[in-house]
């Protein structure tokens, strides 16, 4: 080196050698680069494509897209204080809370523009859930690498985006897609944060920035309160952290309370502009936790493609609660918020009163990704060269299988989604045949300002703008609504009532077919003074 600084004939040869080498090398890692977004690309494309083609004409009849669609067209109307006062009555009057008087307003603004541009049209309305989806994927791609690598984020991602039942639910208008993203963002800038600073001393702007988006996933579905939990659990990890190092840290409280005081402050102030229920009231319960997580074993293995396994469920729920112990003592800064955002998460809509398997989809990833920290652990217990990337490698192993079987499996689900649609077919939902007519009768036979008792209340409302209730209980019908749209032969969500029956309490038939009649019922008789 001091040759070199003299002016030696060898230092610049060396100067050159070892600058082309740096070249070589930003080039060759360049390459690399583009090689794995390439593969990302493929990857995310690939569940696009199978989303789509898994997508079949229509909209099934389950009502919770139609309360998400009335708001979404309220906003473009200007007749917000109306959608919620109807479904608040519909709830109301009904007898059970099946539904919050309105949801949280995220997913209705993501999906308003497209209802004004394209209406009532399903099919390309499901595109918007195809973009969640395929952001979801990305981020959870982004959330791994920064953790495991490149390789393990990669297959994590392929193993998301070839799952049938994943990329099937992408044919339903529902906010789990968008919930799942908005909960990435946060974790992807709680990361950001994180690798520069300790939470405790972050600058105010970024911890701002972190309440607001937790205030973004908490519009978009109620459980992302536990994303307060999730700030305040790392911030207690990180001061017992400095308290072992130092008996009084300097911290300040302003500090502590700032991302916490943004994400409640973002919450008032929407609730202000764009008013749902803060806390619906579902019968939900903490002691249902230990059931649903139980029922959660089954589903997983359903969810990852391999059919109703509960103890192979248990076993990845066993080796990812492994996996958060391993993660949390080795990347703290990272592994510790991802853990209480997951933890958190599983709990809350465990307290459910019923298993909803789709609710569990925002932690699959994790569960898969901690459970390979597990895997890649002990590996590495049995193994000192080169461990981290074998670790790494055993790890992907049982993904790669997973993709596998969504690769075999893929192309039958595809094949019958395109046989259902050949022809024209509809979902049983407000597009299908049968069930239309029904919507034409209330439109035609009863008056704008009529109480129409129907099994799927909101999807009426959505397609009539009639009031409605929803009900198996017939006194409640002869009380509260003005005319019972029956679907012959079924007591599912309405009272099983024969015509011989609806004659004798003084209903009319104003309208019928095979499938429905529209009965209008009398007048309830006023009780006596006596």
């Amino acid at each position: 080196m001091t040759l070199a600084g003299a002016g030696s004939g060898v230092a610049p040869t060396e100067a050159v050698t070892v600058d082309g080498d740096a070249r070589s090398a930003g080039r060759a890692e360049g390459g690399r680069t583009l090689a794995w977004s390439i593969a990302l690309a493929v990857v995310v494309a690939c569940g696009a494509v199978g989303a789509v083609l898994l997508h079949r004409n229509g909209h099934n009849q389950g009502d919770d897209f139609a309360m998400y669609l009335r708001q979404a067209r309220s906003i473009f109307d200007g007749d917000i204080a109306q959608v919620v006062a109807d479904n608040r009555f519909t709830v109301i009057n009904s007898g059970a809370a099946f539904s919050p008087y309105a949801y949280p307003w995220g997913f209705p603004l993501l999906l308003s523009p497209f209802v004004k541009w394209w209406g009532l049209d399903y099919d390309r309305l499901k595109l918007v859930e195809v973009a969640c989806f395929c952001a979801w994927v990305v981020l959870v791609h982004g959330i791994v690498r920064r953790r495991a690598g490149r390789l393990l984020a990669l297959v994590l991602a392929a193993v998301m985006a070839t799952a049938p039942v994943l990329l099937a639910h992408t044919d339903q208008l529902l906010s789990e897609y968008p919930h799942a993203v908005a909960v990435g963002v946060f974790l992807w800038w709680f990361d950001r944060v994180k690798l520069r600073h300790p939470l405790v001393a972050a600058p105010a702007s970024q911890l701002v920035a972190l309440g607001v988006l937790g205030a973004v996933a908490y519009n978009v579905r109620r459980e992302s309160v536990v994303l307060i939990g999730a700030i305040a659990i790392v911030q207690l990890v990180e001061l017992a952290q400095r308290w072992r190092r130092s008996p009084r840290p300097a911290v300040r409280w302003q500090t502590l309370a700032t991302p916490h005081l943004a994400m409640i402050g973002s919450i008032v102030g929407f609730q202000l502009l764009l008013p749902s229920m803060l806390i619906p009231d579902a019968g939900d319960s903490p002691r249902n936790i230990g059931a649903r997580i139980g029922d959660w074993t089954g589903i997983l293995t359903q969810h990852l493609g391999i059919g109703h396994h509960p103890a192979i469920g248990a076993t990845i729920l066993v080796l990812a609660a492994i996996g958060v112990v391993i993660g949390c003592i080795r990347r703290p800064h990272l592994d510790v918020p991802l853990a209480a955002v997951a933890l958190l998460s599983v709990a809350t809509v465990s307290t459910h009163f019923r298993v909803v398997g789709r609710y569990y989809f925002q932690v699959l990833p994790w569960a898969l990704y901690f459970a390979a920290v597990a895997i890649a652990g002990g590996v590495e217990l049995l193994r000192r060269l080169e461990v981290r990337r074998v670790g790494t490698a055993v790890a992907a192993v049982p993904l790669l299988y997973l993709v596998a079987v969504h690769a075999v499996m893929l192309p039958q689900h595809i094949d019958e989604a395109r046989e259902f649609n050949r022809g024209g077919r509809q979902q049983w939902g407000p597009t299908d045949p049968t069930l239309a007519p029904i919507f034409d009768a209330v439109q035609q036979h009863t008056p704008p300002d009529a109480v129409v008792a129907f099994f799927r209340a909101r999807m009426m409302t959505l397609l009539t703008d009639r009031r409605t209730i929803q009900t198996s209980n017939f006194q409640r019908v002869l009380q509260r609504a003005d005319y019972f749209a029956q679907r012959r032969n079924s007591s599912y969500s309405q009272p099983s009532v024969t015509d011989a029956e609806a004659i004798a309490a003084g209903l009319v038939p104003v309208w019928s077919d095979e499938t429905w009649v529209l009965w209008r019922v009398p007048e309830p008789t006023p009780l006596s003074a006596g």
